[in-house]
């Protein structure tokens, strides 16, 4: 059962990423950057290419943080700031459109086979109760933890971060109060677009590159961003954790056609008994 519990936590940690990902963005423009599964797809793959041609991992993260910023700074341009003006979430299909573009030129540049990671640490298995597990799947849990925590305390316990809240609760007010609203939104997505390309070399060695592996950590990173609560950085590291868990536990008790049924099954419950999700925050509003 422990192997079983740090598999989970290491496939938990994967959502806990994109979680946090989606957070950054919805903070700072009120939008879900659905493009962040690609983000972190297209870093893998490109792990792969740079690896192949003999770059050091230090090197392959740089490179990769920089097309991070850059691809996540084309899309603000490109997909979210002139439909964010609307007001009527077009950035939903937006968001979508730039993910399928990602997918399209990995499939159209590399392939739609899956392409093995190379992992930063040994790849010889550590024996624990139950099984075994990868030194990367726990490098990949620590990795999740330290983001996790370090984007809550940011959004908690920084002017910069607290600015960020300010601007999801009332975008105006924040810019009468003297916030650039349009500097906070390009680095919310610059922001997003390093996370996603940076840990493709600590996840990657977890799932593998697989270009339909884009949308599927799109859609569990939206489902664990709303039973967290949304801008909640702390209830997507918990959450993200505790769904990974629970994916695998079921999947182990009751088999795999179970896994993910189970879960949108309880994101479903939490949605009814509370719709701003497990750590949301209600928000009193004077009239």
């Amino acid at each position: 059962m422990i192997a079983t519990i740090l598999a989970g936590l290491s496939l938990g940690s994967v959502y806990t990423l994109v979680a946090v990902g989606f957070n950054l963005t919805w903070l700072t423009t009120r939008a879900i950057n659905f493009a962040q599964g690609g983000f972190m797809i297209a870093g893998m793959f490109m792990t792969v290419w740079l690896h192949e041609q003999g770059f050091s991992a230090p090197i392959i993260f740089v490179i990769l943080i920089l097309t991070g910023a850059v691809v996540a700074a084309v899309e603000y341009t490109i997909a979210i700031r002139p439909v964010q003006k609307h007001g009527d979430h077009a950035e939903l299909v937006t968001t979508v459109g730039v993910l399928t573009i990602i997918q399209g030129v990995i499939l159209l540049l590399v392939t739609e086979d899956a392409q093995k990671v190379p992992s930063l640490l040994s790849e010889k298995l550590i024996d624990v109760p139950g099984g075994r597990i990868s030194p990367a799947e726990l490098l990949l849990i620590v990795v999740a933890i330290v983001i996790g925590l370090a984007a809550h305390f940011w959004t908690r316990g920084t002017r910069s971060g607290l600015a960020a809240m300010g601007i999801s609760e009332d975008r105006e007010a924040a810019q009468i109060l003297g916030v650039n609203t349009l500097r906070f939104s390009y680095l919310a997505f610059i922001a997003s677009g390093i996370l996603g390309f940076g840990v493709a070399q600590v996840v990657g060695p977890k799932t593998f590159a697989i270009v339909a592996l884009a949308t599927a950590l799109s859609i569990k990173g939206f489902v664990v961003l709303a039973v967290g609560g949304l801008g909640s950085n702390l209830g997507a590291l918990i959450a993200g954790l505790s769904v990974g868990v629970l994916e695998l536990v079921i999947a182990r008790e009751l088999g795999a056609t179970w896994q993910n049924t189970t879960v949108f099954v309880v994101f479903v419950i939490v949605m009814l008994l509370r719709p701003r999700g497990l750590f949301g925050e209600v928000k009193e509003r004077a009239v």
